[in-house]
């Protein structure tokens, strides 16, 4: 516990931060457009994405492990992307030094290169179904360890909330590194305003007892927008970042909860009413990442990987 009051005061909020009870400030309400003719351009965006991150994988095979942070400052930079950060901003914890869950808004695609770059290469909760759609990206994130794959509507005899904190617990442990991005609207959102938020998640943190911070970045939908085949450059990306709320701080996961949802309303329209502090970098102030390396360690699938590589190598050097 006293290592949480110090960290709360490290944390503490400037003067200017915003307010829970604050909601005077407008948010956007505009959406992408969908043009035919951005299609074309759309695709040569992702397929670009693909192969970069199809090179990131056969790397990581070999050894080289290349951060997420990585490949999302480049695309960022290749498309022109601006930062900003709100007055009432907080610090980035430092997820480095053990779990920590960061709870970010859900618009599009472009959120995993955007929330990679800006909280310096987390891992991200996913259903499988997305690696259909991004696959490349998909297998560097699996054999690397930092997308946790699941399996939406599946039946767990101990329930839903317990399983999920021990898929989570488990996952954080092969792959300790940094700390984990979910999006607990469940889904994606392009509405002016935040979604309810699911609470079967907020539980399983609470059980956890991991640390939350509530992270809001506008216009990630003007990056690029699947559901409008968009891209976009030049856009601004406003970010508000709040303090960090502690699970051992409330007695109930029903009071909890309650707290994260106001805490959330408030980081949304502290993000989306405010135009920012401007900042170079797309990383967050705090956010910590990790530099190109070589390790032969890794996850059981990518052990698995680097087999398989091996023997294939093995066959067609020498018994085909």
């Amino acid at each position: 516990m006293s290592q949480e009051r110090e960290t709360d005061t490290l944390m503490a909020a400037p003067e200017n931060s915003f307010s829970i009870e604050d909601d005077s400030r407008s948010t956007t309400t505009t959406k992408p457009p969908c043009n035919p003719l951005c299609v074309p351009v759309f695709l040569v965006v992702v397929l670009y994405g693909q192969l970069l991150h199809g090179l990131c994988a056969l790397l990581l095979l070999l050894g080289i492990r290349v951060s997420p942070s990585v490949t999302g400052d480049h695309t960022l930079r290749m498309m022109a992307t601006t930062f900003a950060t709100t007055a009432g901003s907080h610090p980035v914890i430092d997820d480095t030094k053990g779990p920590a869950v960061f709870l970010c808004n859900h618009r599009s695609w472009g959120d995993f290169v955007l929330d990679s770059a800006l909280l310096g290469a987390p891992s991200f909760v996913s259903r499988w179904l997305v690696a259909l759609g991004i696959p490349m990206t998909s297998a560097w994130g699996y054999l690397h360890g930092w997308v946790w794959f699941f399996q939406r509507g599946t039946k767990h005899a101990e329930g839903t909330v317990a399983w999920t904190a021990s898929f989570w617990d488990n996952k954080y442990h092969a792959y300790p590194e940094k700390g984990v991005v979910l999006y607990p609207e469940g889904t994606r959102n392009l509405e002016p305003q935040g979604m309810p938020l699911k609470p079967g998640g907020l539980v399983s943190i609470f059980r956890l007892g991991w640390p939350v911070q509530i992270v809001i970045t506008t216009n990630k939908e003007w990056l690029v927008s699947e559901k409008f085949c968009y891209v976009g450059c030049g856009t601004c990306c406003v970010t508000s970042v709040s303090a960090p709320l502690y699970p051992s701080q409330t007695e109930t996961a029903e009071a909890f909860i309650e707290r994260v949802k106001s805490v959330w309303s408030a980081t949304w329209k502290d993000a989306y009413g405010s135009e920012g502090l401007p900042r170079v970098s797309p990383r967050l102030p705090g956010a910590q990442t990790a530099p190109i390396s070589f390790s032969c360690r890794g996850s059981p699938q990518l052990l698995i990987a680097r087999s398989m590589l091996a023997l294939l190598l093995v066959y067609f050097a020498f018994l085909r």
